[in-house]
C-alpha cells in the first residue's frame, strides 16, 4: 500500500475513529453524575436564564453550553444526547491525531497513533463524559493538523481556518492558549521560515488576544476554582500515570516506548518532525499550567487533556523507530523483519499496542463504564423518587446546593414539592437556586405529612447550619421508614410521628 494512495488517505483516519466511536457507545447510557446533571440543567435554560448565569457564573463553560442549548430535550434527562458531543469530538480527535502522523511520518505511524489514542482510558473517560473537555482536545487537534498543512501550503484560507480554530478553542476552553503557545515552540524546533512564524503570529494573535480578554472577564469568578490545591511532587505523579497508565505496568511500558520516540531518531523518517510536534505539545501546557499553579492554583489534568494525543504521537514514533533498529540489526531474525516492508512492521506493531494496551487497561475501561467511577449517581435517585414518590411529597437536599437533579429528570419529580426553595436556579441565575435559612426550616416542615431527604454521602456529612437543622427536625418530628443507598447518594422517606 503506497504511502500516498487514496486507500491509505482513507483508513488511517477512519479506524482510529471507528474504534473511538466503538469504545464510546458502550455504556454510554449509564447514569449522570453531578457535574454532567449540572450541564443538563444550564443547557437546557431558557436562553435569557442562560445568559442571565453566564454574567454572574460559570463563564468559562458558556460557549460549550450554548452548542448543547439546541440539543438536549429539557427535563428528560437524556445522558446519551449529554455524552453524544464529546463521544463525536474524541472520534475526531482519533482521526485528527492519525492523519497528524500520517503527515509526520507516513500512514502507519499515522494509524498507529489513532489506534493507542483510542485505546487509552483517559479518552474513552472523556468521551463518555457530558463536558467540554472531548470537544476541546478535538479543536486543538485539527488546528494542529491545518497548522501543518499551512506549513506545506500557507493558502489565506488555511491561516484563516488555523485562526478560526483557535478562537473556538480558547472560547470553548481558556487554556487552549498555551496548546497556542506550544505550537510557537514547535515551528521553532522545525526551524521554519521566518515568514512562516510571522504569518503563525498573526493568525494566533485573535485567539492570544481573545484568551487575555476573556481572562479578565472571568477572573472575578475565580472562586469557582477555590478547590484546587497548589501542586506536589505527587501531583506530577499524578499527571503521569493518569495519561500513560493508570497502571504501573502499563505506564512504564508506554513512557519508556514514548521516550524512545524522542531518542532513537538516526535515519528514520519523520522522526525528528514527530519529536519537535509532540513534545512541545505533550510537556508546556500542563508544565505551565503547574508552574502558574504553584502561585495561583488552576491545575487538574482534564484542563490539558488536550495534551494526550501527542503522547500518542511519541508512542506511534517510539514503535516506528524501534522497527527501524530491529531491521537493521544483524542477525538471523533481522533477516527476518527486513523481509517485512517498514510501513506494514510499524502497523502490525501499532495495532498490537493498542489491543494490548486496551487489554492491559480492560479493568479500567469497566470501571469507567460503571457509575463507581464518578461522585455519584443522580440518575438512580431520580429513578427513585420517580417510583416510590407521591404527588404531595416533600423532598429536601443536604447539602441545598445539590438539588439540580430535580430539574434535569423533571417527569420522575412532578408532583414533588421542595419546600425550602426559595428561588430556583433559573430565577436567582446561579447553579444552585437558593433556599430558606436554618430558621425557617422545621415550619417550611411543619405541615409535611411525607418528607425525602437525598443527602450527598460521597464527601464529609455536611455541617452548615442549615443541613443540621434539617437532619435534627427529621429526626425529632418524623420517623424513618425506608431509606436506599445509591452510588454516593443516600435517599430517605420520612413520615411525620403521630
Amino acid at each position: 500500500m503506497k504511502a500516498d494512495s487514496l486507500a491509505a488517505r482513507g483508513l488511517v483516519p477512519t479506524l482510529p475513529a471507528a474504534l473511538m466511536l466503538l469504545l464510546g457507545l458502550w455504556r454510554l447510557d449509564r447514569g449522570m453524575w453531578w457535574d454532567e446533571s449540572t450541564t443538563y440543567e444550564v443547557a437546557t435554560r431558557d436562553l435569557p436564564d442562560l445568559f442571565r448565569l453566564l454574567h454572574t457564573t460559570d463563564t468559562v463553560h458558556g460557549l460549550y453550553y450554548a452548542l448543547l442549548h439546541g440539543l438536549l430535550p429539557p427535563g428528560a434527562g437524556d445522558a446519551v444526547m449529554l455524552r453524544l458531543p464529546s463521544l463525536l469530538g474524541m472520534a475526531a480527535a482519533a482521526a485528527g491525531t492519525a492523519a497528524i502522523g500520517r503527515k509526520l511520518a507516513g500512514p502507519a505511524v499515522g494509524l498507529t497513533a489513532g489506534l493507542v489514542l483510542a485505546a487509552m482510558p483517559l479518552a474513552s473517560r472523556y468521551a463518555q463524559e457530558g463536558r467540554s473537555y472531548a470537544l476541546v482536545t478535538a479543536t486543538v487537534v485539527c488546528a494542529t493538523l491545518l497548522l501543518l498543512r499551512a506549513l506545506d501550503r500557507p493558502t489565506t484560507g488555511r491561516w484563516t481556518g488555523y485562526a478560526a480554530l483557535v478562537v473556538l478553542g480558547t472560547f470553548l476552553h481558556l487554556f487552549v492558549c498555551l496548546a497556542v503557545c506550544a505550537h510557537g515552540a514547535s515551528l521553532l524546533a522545525m526551524r521554519g521560515p521566518r515568514r512562516i512564524l510571522c504569518r503563525w503570529l498573526y493568525a494566533a494573535l485573535p485567539g492570544v488576544v481573545g484568551a487575555a480578554v476573556f481572562s479578565v472577564y472571568v477572573r472575578r469568578q475565580a472562586a469557582q476554582v477555590s478547590w484546587l490545591r497548589r501542586p506536589t511532587w505527587g501531583t506530577v505523579r499524578g499527571l503521569v500515570v493518569e495519561f500513560a497508565g493508570p497502571t504501573i505496568t502499563m505506564t512504564v511500558v508506554t513512557v519508556a516506548i514514548a521516550v524512545c520516540g524522542v531518542w532513537l531518531t538516526g535515519p528514520v523518517a519523520g522522526a525528528s518532525r514527530i519529536r519537535a510536534l509532540a513534545l512541545p505539545w505533550l510537556l508546556l501546557p500542563p508544565g505551565t499550567l503547574l508552574v502558574i499553579s504553584l502561585i495561583q492554583p488552576l491545575y487538574n489534568h482534564r484542563y490539558v487533556l488536550y495534551s494526550l494525543p501527542a503522547l500518542a504521537l511519541l508512542v506511534a514514533g517510539g514503535l516506528n523507530a524501534m522497527t527501524h533498529k530491529l531491521a537493521a540489526m544483524p542477525s538471523q531474525l533481522s533477516r527476518r523483519w527486513r523481509a517485512v516492508p517498514n510501513g506494514l512492521l510499524t502497523a502490525m506493531l501499532g495495532a498490537s499496542m493498542s489491543a494490548a494496551l486496551f487489554v492491559g487497561q480492560l479493568p479500567t475501561h469497566l470501571w469507567l463504564r460503571s457509575v463507581e467511577s464518578r461522585s455519584d449517581d443522580q440518575t438512580a435517585v431520580a429513578r427513585l423518587l420517580g417510583e416510590h414518590g407521591r404527588v404531595g411529597d416533600a423532598v429536601v437536599f443536604v447539602p441545598g446546593t445539590k438539588r439540580g437533579v430535580e430539574y434535569v429528570y423533571r417527569r420522575e419529580f412532578a408532583g414533588l414539592n421542595d419546600v425550602l426553595e426559595k428561588l430556583s436556579p433559573m430565577k436567582s441565575a446561579t447553579l444552585t437556586g437558593t433556599e430558606a435559612p436554618a430558621v425557617k426550616v422545621r415550619p417550611l416542615l411543619h405541615g409535611q405529612h411525607r418528607v425525602w431527604l437525598i443527602e450527598r454521602t460521597v464527601r464529609r456529612p455536611d455541617r452548615t447550619p442549615t443541613s443540621t437543622v434539617k437532619r435534627t427536625t427529621l429526626r425529632n418530628d418524623f420517623r424513618l421508614v425506608r431509606e436506599e443507598t445509591v452510588w454516593g447518594l443516600t435517599v430517605g422517606l420520612y413520615v411525620r410521628k403521630p
